[in-house]
């Protein structure tokens, strides 16, 4: 049996996605490819260029940062490595590199330089 390449934790924020194995820069983290489309934005969904919504439970758990570990490419439908991911470390994008706005604006202190403050 195959190692799942991302497993779900209880942490501070929820359910949240933690790489299993080591990923490099371009490594494929996650495909995601059974979308919900809905009718309207919400906190768990994501806005495709369109401006359609679309909800995908896998996505739904991966954190925002201001300094992300991955990247959505949404033609593809797969989760991006951008940097190198240790096995444990938490995935994220950043939320804003796919939203025009948000219904659920909120603060974020990562306590990254890159840091934006609040989100949305």
């Amino acid at each position: 049996m195959a190692l799942s390449p991302v497993v779900v934790r209880k942490d501070a924020t929820g359910d949240s996605l933690y790489a299993s194995r080591d990923y490099l820069p371009g490594d494929v983290v996650f495909r995601f490819e059974d979308l919900e489309w809905r009718t309207h934005r919400d906190q768990h969904t994501v806005e495709h260029p369109n401006g359609q919504h679309f909800f995908h439970p896998t996505l739904a758990k991966t954190a925002h940062s201001c300094d992300p570990n991955c990247c959505i490419d949404l033609h593809d439908r797969v989760m991006v490595a951008v940097r190198p991911i240790a096995a444990g470390e938490p995935i994220s994008f950043d939320y804003e590199t796919t939203e025009t706005w948000f219904t659920h604006p909120f603060w974020r202190l990562c306590g990254s330089r890159r840091c934006r403050g609040r989100i949305g």
